[in-house]
């Protein structure tokens, strides 16, 4: 008569333990927490030190306003996000300044601007029914802080007809 396997091997029972700890839901919990101690990355066990020294500079977004100064829907008219609006812009800035947009000059943000327009313009002119024809406005909106707290500056960079 032969015995069942976990009588002759006493190896069995602990293998077999080992594999239902792995596959236990909150067995990938241990190694993520070892490492972000070993990172130094508290994440899961403390507020978010990613966010706990923002930089002085302001926050740049942009946003395209229609002739009279009511923003438009971007994404609808072009399938473009404002972020991605903003990077653009700022891409085409650093090209103008050699790679520093924040020293960019009223003459560079205004060609800058434009051109950003103009694609945004190409892009909506293939979306039927979604046209920019009227006139449209690219504002630049800058948030940061101060002692007083924060603010906002919205200074409009160009303009196509």
């Amino acid at each position: 008569m032969r015995s069942h396997p976990s009588q002759t091997h006493p190896a069995a029972p602990v293998n077999t333990r080992w594999k239902k700890m792995v596959r236990h839901p909150l067995f990938p919990v241990l190694p993520f927490v070892v490492i972000s101690l070993v990172a130094g990355e508290f994440y899961p066990l403390s507020p978010y030190t990613m966010y706990s020294n923002p930089s002085s500079k302001p926050l740049v977004v942009c946003h395209v306003t229609d002739g009279d100064g009511g923003p438009l829907p971007i994404r609808w008219h072009t399938g473009i996000s404002p972020g991605t609006l903003t990077k653009k812009y700022r891409h085409h800035l650093s090209e103008l300044t050699d790679g520093e947009p924040d020293e960019a000059d009223a003459s560079q943000k205004e060609k800058a601007g434009r051109e950003v327009l103009n694609w945004l313009r190409t892009l909506s002119m293939k979306r039927k029914n979604r046209e920019l024809d009227a006139p449209i406005r690219l504002v630049e909106t800058s948030i940061g802080i101060d002692a007083k707290g924060l603010h906002e500056n919205l200074s409009p960079v160009a303009t196509l007809p």
